[in-house]
């Protein structure tokens, strides 16, 4: 089978053909044919205007997906026309629920002013017309005879009186019947004589029940002369506000507007009075428990959200989307020794300023706010957004403010990593009902004409935009060549395109420190390698372990039952090899493969998979003509983690087969990849940090000239070392091979060939002939010792 050895040429940085963009080209990162699936996604959910066809758009961190996604929101927009206006205004029947309106882009701002305009000029204008000649002649005529009617009431009950005797007089506390002597002057009843005593106090009784009667039509009076009064206020009023009233009603046509206007000239005929005291003082009762509000406050017109200088729709990003952000709150006012609320104190939410556009959201941050998400659900099922004071604990508060729900019409874009999505929101049955589109940004992108072209024009505009100095094509290799390490293969780019962003920002800084006027190659490629030390404490300090021989691995010698498997520890910022030595250990028994990892329970399900793999493996070799007589303990050395996935079968097997057939292992080499049952090499990941990983053990023990790692064929194309390395190879230090089947990896750790199986036998100086050789030893000892039954001869 063939084993191949790659050239230094095809492990370092790929070298790409640079095409700029056109100049007059203005590349954007959904140009790319990664995200280009994503904006077909993005331009189809906005075209949807049925309700549940909102977005998630999901891709890698630092690919641009939030960036990109927002410029082609607020870009498609542009297209539409302002939203509505909103504004809540009192409702006078009840003021605890005060009603939303809408208006077109620019009318709310109109009618706060034209209602602003109104009170003021009210004010003046009730005062004028109240204090006019002709109302006061009225009033005072109307007053007049009303007094005049009064007093012939009076009159008419002293003058019953004094022909019974008595007298009534008017005092501050009322009326007073009182008795007259002979001469006329007032007495109490105990100086009237005894003879006239009885006579004077029937009298009183009359004249009492008289003046109840003339009390009562006199109060009836009084009301007719308030009501009169008052009617000749209302007419003034009348005159005054009917035609302001009017020209609003004309001015603002918007649906439901015509009734509050009516609603509100009744309210401020009902409340003339009010209109005579100071701005801010509470003169009108507001019922519902509430204080007196001013005048102001009662017709005041809460303008929640204003278009006034908006063109088109709003792309709103909330960074923090609390239930008061999305869906806003009823602020309290200090008043009267108390907090008190009002409709002007209603603050919009996220919802209420993207309404009519587009919200945004992170999912990170809605998870943040978990709590939320059935609100936001809620309001998207019903499409309308309620205000609750959902922070009040216990029973509702009597006049506690209800506003009524505004109508929701939007859309709402989620955007973060797959992780989110698959975990969270996916597995959400109404996720599925409220957002049908999937807008997926692929990890990385085919390493094309059209994509190097969009790569090379955003790292320029970005490096000179932010270090203020251009890049030239050197740089420009050096950047792409990072980003297909970042992808992981060759002829690919990584779509974290604000990574590579970032090594170009921090290349310029260099060369500007440098006093440079451009970036070259080498200022990216120190810009690599200081990134890289920055973030490899944990690095050094785990190959210092291997120098000081804390960590048992070698990369000389050969050692039976013995492997060095690469491994790849990622801690998120910073991903580095390091090998790590496993050890098989044989002797008789029939228990086959102990995966010491497994029973201690510091194995994974695939780890644990990939044994039985390896079993599956040896029995279809070695257990066709009798049982696999066997035991043997395979381990990862000197590993105090847990283990998972099967990128290091392939060594589990080189090290058992080690050990069965008592054959040593070079130890200069490492090995790395998955495999099937029928053995052959399947690829696995991380595959440059462990080539380099196993390479920085050999350079720190020295090298040796035969030295390197084994791969599977399939990762030949996911090989982008770092340039250390690669001169390695290239002078003859270091040794890359790749195989497609375990024998070739087999044959190259231990120097012999592993043996074809001829008429059910391998050749005795092969690998597989001394493995068989022993393992049927082994079933001649179990079979001594009864542990099988006799085997018949065929």
């Amino acid at each position: 089978m063939p084993v191949s050895r790659l050239d230094a040429d095809d492990c370092g940085f790929p070298h790409f053909r640079i095409r700029s963009p056109h100049k007059d080209q203005q590349p954007k990162i959904f140009d790319f044919s990664s995200h280009y699936r994503a904006a077909e996604a993005l331009k189809f959910g906005l075209s949807m205007s049925e309700p549940g066809f909102n977005i998630f758009v999901l891709g890698l961190d630092r690919a641009g997906r939030m960036t990109a996604t927002l410029d082609y929101l607020n870009k498609a927009m542009e297209e539409r026309d302002a939203p509505d206006d909103w504004v809540y205004l009192n409702n006078f029947s009840r003021t605890n629920r005060p009603r939303p309106y809408a208006l077109p882009a620019g009318q709310g701002q109109k009618l706060l002013a034209a209602m602003e305009t109104l009170i003021t000029h009210l004010r003046e204008a009730f005062a004028s017309a109240f204090n006019a000649p002709a109302h006061l002649t009225e009033t005072q005529t109307q007053t007049e005879e009303a007094r005049a009617q009064l007093r012939e009431k009076f009159d008419a009950l002293r003058e019953y009186a004094r022909e019974r005797g008595l007298d009534v007089q008017e005092n501050e506390k009322g009326v007073m019947i009182v008795a007259l002597n002979e001469e006329g002057e007032p007495v109490s009843l105990d100086e009237i004589p005894k003879d006239r005593r009885n006579e004077a106090e029937d009298a009183f009784e009359d004249v009492a029940e008289e003046a109840r009667k003339t009390l009562l039509s006199t109060r009836d009076l009084e009301e007719q002369i308030a009501d009169t009064l008052d009617s000749l206020r209302r007419g003034a009023a009348k005159v005054v506000l009917k035609p302001r009233i009017k020209k609003l009603r004309d001015k603002f046509t918007s649906p439901g507007l015509k009734a509050w206007f009516d609603a509100l000239e009744k309210d401020i005929l009902d409340n003339i009075d009010a209109f005579e005291e100071a701005s801010d003082q509470p003169a009108i009762e507001s019922g519902d428990g509430k204080i007196p509000e001013t005048v102001d406050d009662r017709y005041a017109v809460n303008l929640l959200i204003d278009h006034s200088r908006d063109n088109h729709p709003d792309v709103v990003l909330e960074p923090s989307p609390s239930y008061d952000n999305l869906f806003g709150q009823i602020q309290y006012r200090p008043m009267g020794g108390g907090m008190h609320p009002h409709f002007s104190l209603i603050k919009p939410g996220a919802l209420h300023r993207a309404n009519g556009g587009v919200l945004v959201l992170r999912a990170e941050s809605l998870l943040e706010h978990e709590e939320c998400w059935g609100f936001l659900k809620a309001a998207l099922r019903d499409r309308e957004i309620r205000i609750e004071e959902t922070h009040k604990g216990g029973p509702p508060t009597a006049g506690a403010p209800e506003p009524r729900p505004i109508p929701l019409d939007l859309k709402v874009v989620i955007v973060g990593a797959p992780k989110f999505y698959y975990t969270f929101f996916s597995l959400d049955v109404d996720f599925r009902n409220h957002f049908r589109v999937k807008a997926d940004i692929d990890a990385d992108m085919p390493a094309a004409g059209r994509n190097i072209s969009i790569y090379t024009g955003l790292l320029r505009a970005s490096a000179l935009s932010r270090s203020g100095i251009p890049v030239d094509n050197g740089a420009i290799r050096q950047l792409l060549g990072q980003a297909a390490r970042w992808a992981g293969e060759r002829d690919k780019l990584t779509a974290q395109i604000e990574r590579v962003e970032d090594v170009a920002i921090e290349a310029g800084a260099l060369s500007k420190a440098e006093g440079r006027e451009t970036i070259r190659a080498a200022d990216v490629r120190r810009a690599i390698e200081e990134r890289r030390h920055r973030n490899s404490r944990l690095e050094d300090r785990s190959h210092e372990r291997v120098q000081r021989r804390e960590i048992l691995i070698d990369s000389f010698g050969s050692v039976v039952g013995q492997v060095n498997a690469l491994t790849v520890l990622d801690y998120g910022d910073h991903a580095f090899g390091l090998p790590a030595r496993v050890s098989a250990r044989s002797y008789v028994g029939s228990l086959g493969v102990l995966n010491i990892e497994r029973m201690v329970d510091m194995s994974g399900p695939l780890q644990q998979k990939s044994v039985m793999i390896i079993e599956g493996f040896l029995k279809s070799r070695f257990a066709q003509d009798f049982p696999l007589s066997f035991a043997c303990n395979v381990t990862f050395e000197q590993n105090y983690g847990g283990i998972e996935g099967d990128s290091a079968s392939m060594a589990e097997l080189c090290a058992i087969i080690s050990a069965v057939s008592n054959i040593p292992m070079r130890q200069n080499v490492g090995i790395t990849g998955s495999m099937n049952q029928f053995g052959q090499a399947q690829p696995v990941g991380g595959i440059s940090h462990k080539i380099e990983g196993f390479y920085r053990i050999c350079a720190d023990q020295g090298f040796t000239g035969d030295q390197g790692v084994i791969i599977p064929s399939a990762n030949a194309e996911n090989v982008v070392l770092r340039e250390e390395v690669v001169q390695a190879i290239r002078q003859g230090k270091f040794n890359i091979w790749t195989v497609e089947h375990i024998n070739d990896a087999i044959e190259l750790l231990t120097g012999m060939a592993t043996g074809d199986r001829t008429d059910g036998q391998y050749a005795p100086d092969t690998v597989y002939g001394k493995a068989m050789e022993r393992l049927r030893n082994n079933d001649l000892i179990l079979r001594e010792r009864h542990a099988y039954g006799p085997r018949t001869e065929m």
